[in-house]
């Protein structure tokens, strides 16, 4: 069975997105030679610009892009990766409204 096209690109989406997220734990793990200046928990300021651009401008039907923390993160690592400004991440909580 091929998936239809919509569905492909909403795997495309996610597998963007674990990409991302996978790229931020390793950035953050190996850390950097720069660290003392710029936080790189989310990889490089390109890297950070990018988990910005697709948290916050991009596949609107995400689940991610529909929980605001994702976009307020990637703000807050673009600062930290770009500027240095660094602030604590919001938790993701997700609460279960079928019960």
């Amino acid at each position: 069975v091929k998936p239809s096209a919509g569905n492909e690109e909403e795997e495309e989406q996610t597998m963007k997105a674990y990409l991302l997220i996978s790229a931020s734990i390793v950035a953050f793990a190996a850390g950097g030679a720069d660290g003392a200046d710029k936080d790189t928990r989310a990889g490089n300021c390109e890297d950070a610009k990018s988990q910005y651009e697709y948290f916050c401008k991009g596949n609107s039907n995400d689940i991610m892009m529909q929980v605001p923390i994702a976009c307020n993160n990637a703000k807050k690592n673009m600062a930290a990766a770009c500027e240095g400004k660094i602030e604590s991440d919001q938790p993701y909580k997700f609460d279960d409204s079928k019960k």
